[in-house]
């Protein structure tokens, strides 16, 4: 055998010792799980199958439904969105846009009917952007994260690394979710498609956020703030379903809440004792004591003999910065104006960049800034949700989580919310820690030959998602206190297409659903108290315990997306279709960019030094050498 030869059966050789393993992986994974599939897991899914098909509840749904949308024609919209990035020596190209796919469903008494609507591009929320790399700008534009990857590198790692593409694309589409759910009442959706979890951009970290490169910068005759900052990332507020909780970490959040909510029952109040503030808070002394240092620090309030005065109206911070969000994203989405991407410093401006050599100069906004614009675009996309009674609906595929193997269950043994009996069993038939929770579900359809779609679990709290069991069987936070916002966002994980007309089942992936939580459906689901502790404070968030009691936000939104779920596309079997035709729609679009950004790269032929190295290269066709 020839040493080529000798190579090539060394590769297939590890490919088949791979398959291999994997498969008997597999098949042990489903061995372990059939004590778990028998005894526990029908107790956390739902067949809304069986639901959907008996008309007394359809008829007590169509109810809720008209209740809370006052209609029954159900506008929606699916937001997808799309970006490239395209380096040359001396800048780098920047595509990033959003595309959403409208329609409408009309209720009637035993059927629906689904009718889409032309995609009007006056709505048209995409930008490219040629940015020129100078030398001191390389370093302006990475995140903190990036640069701690990086260390000490060269410019080109820098490029390379740089992901602000994607960031401008996820801005994009919180944005085009925000100027829908912001339209006149015609135009309306009532239901927000997104393909991501919402809950994630909630949790995009903003490290240092004192050196955010906005701060200081000019808008409407006032500067940002680090009070607008700090205000911003205390939202959002919800009073009903008591928003921000009183969880500890970030517990300014919630002083802030109360604050400003006694503030709006009397706007004359703006001095507070610390006694007033225990009451209006619950919260010990010492806590009320180190929250208003931190909010001094921050610039928010002044510390008098005995208590506080506010410096500013956290609503008009709050306001102000999100007019800022509208006008940024405006002028580069909308209006494609590249110099909202450029900001202006100058000499003792009081910004972290005030001690530059230069008198004035420009600079790229950084990741970080677009970080932070996307967590004001999602907060304000919320309370606007809450504010005109929008369904709001985030979809992941092909997650290899495993929140409600490792976390859910293992979080409500540790907490005492199940029974005796439940506890047992779910100690007795371990999932195994190589099952991801699509895998879990996805085969649950083999195991239960009675299974029919749609089907799902109960739903839990996203924020669960950040919270852990540990070896002393104690429930805590990420690095030990982190937890996400909770009372906000339920995940579960639903099936949509199983078909047995065969003797192996066909079906579509199991997917990953979160929705926003409504008072006026979701309330009564979070009276649990999952913890209570000096470190990680008061946590009682979204679980639905009992599947028999119904849970009326899940049905809803089960029900639209099963609609939704026409499964015409054989490449997205059990997937809603509006989502699938807006990613189709948004590739459109990218394909049309990358023809003019590769068209701009024709005049530099003339100049090849201004093409990489790397890529004169790898455009070069050449045989196979022998």
């Amino acid at each position: 055998m020839s040493k080529l030869s000798q190579m090539y059966s060394f590769w297939k050789n590890s490919i088949t010792q791979s398959k291999v393993r994997f498969n008997t992986n597999l098949s042990s994974i489903f061995q372990a799980l059939s004590g778990f599939y028998e005894n526990v897991m029908p107790d956390f899914a739902i067949e809304w199958d069986s639901f959907f098909s008996n008309p007394t509840f359809r008829h007590q749904l169509s109810q809720k439904i008209e209740s809370f949308f006052q209609k029954r024609e159900i506008n929606f919209v699916a937001i997808d969105g799309t970006c490239t990035k395209w380096e040359s020596s001396n800048y780098l190209i920047f595509f990033a846009g959003a595309y959403g796919a409208r329609g409408k469903i009309i209720l009637a008494p035993y059927s629906e009917k689904i009718k889409y609507e032309k995609w009007d591009f006056s709505r048209d929320v995409t930008m490219m952007a040629q940015i020129p790399i100078m030398p001191y700008e390389i370093e302006f534009i990475a995140s903190e994260e990036e640069k701690k990857l990086l260390g000490i590198s060269s410019d080109k790692d820098y490029q390379e690394i740089l992901n602000l593409h994607v960031s401008l694309m996820r801005l994009a589409e919180v944005y085009l979710a925000y100027h829908m759910a912001s339209s006149s009442t015609i135009d309306m959706p009532q239901i927000i498609l997104l393909d991501l979890m919402p809950s994630s951009l909630l949790r995009i970290p903003y490290v240092n956020y004192k050196s955010l490169g906005l701060l200081g910068h000019r808008f409407r005759n006032d500067t940002i703030k680090i009070s607008n900052v700090v205000v911003s990332l205390s939202h959002p507020f919800n009073y009903q379903l008591l928003v921000p909780s009183k969880k500890k970490y970030r517990d300014y959040s919630y002083f802030l809440a109360k604050v400003t909510q006694a503030m709006s029952q009397d706007r004359t109040k703006t001095a507070f004792t610390y006694d007033e503030l225990c009451r209006l808070t619950g919260k010990k002394i010492e806590d009320i004591r180190r929250i208003s240092r931190f909010l001094e620090r921050n610039q928010i309030l002044t510390i008098k003999e005995d208590g506080i005065q506010m410096d500013t109206s956290s609503d008009l911070c709050w306001q102000y910065t999100v007019e800022f969000f509208e006008y940024f994203c405006s002028q580069l989405f909308i209006k494609k104006d590249l110099k909202s991407l450029e900001l202006d410093f100058y000499k003792d401006s009081g910004t972290p960049y005030q001690n530059t050599p230069h008198q004035n100069f420009k600079r790229v906004i950084s990741h970080d800034d677009i970080n932070f614009l996307i967590s004001v675009g999602i907060r304000a996309l919320i309370e606007k949700c809450w504010d005109n009674n929008i369904f709001l609906v985030g979809i992941a595929k092909d997650s290899q989580s495993r929140y409600f193997s490792r976390n859910y269950l293992k979080l409500l043994i540790a907490s005492n919310l199940l029974s005796a009996e439940m506890k047992e069993k779910i100690e007795k038939y371990p999932i195994p820690i190589l099952c991801s929770d699509r895998l879990l579900f996805e085969n649950y359809a083999y195991f239960n030959h009675n299974l029919n779609s749609p089907w799902s679990s109960v739903e839990f709290d996203s924020a669960l998602s950040t919270l852990f069991v540990n070896e002393k069987r104690e429930i805590t936070g990420v690095k030990g206190h982190i937890v996400a916002d909770d009372r906000i966002f339920a995940k579960s994980i639903a099936q949509f297409f199983i078909s047995r007309k065969k003797k192996i089942p066909s079906m579509g992936h199991a997917i990953f659903i979160e929705r926003l939580l409504h008072p006026s459906l979701d309330k009564n689901f979070l009276e649990n108290t999952l913890i209570d502790s000096p470190k990680l404070g008061s946590i009682c968030p979204f679980i639905h315990l009992n599947k028999t009691y119904p849970n009326w936000g899940q049905a809803i939104n089960m029900y639209f997306l099963s609609v939704l779920t026409k499964n015409h596309f054989p490449e997205v079997i059990g997937y809603p279709e509006p989502l699938h035709k807006a990613d189709r729609s948004a590739r459109t679009l990218l394909r049309f960019a990358k023809g003019i950004i590769k068209s701009s790269d024709i005049e530099e032929k003339r100049f090849p030094l201004a093409k990489p190295l790397r890529k004169l290269r790898d455009n070069t066709d050449f045989e196979d050498e022998n």
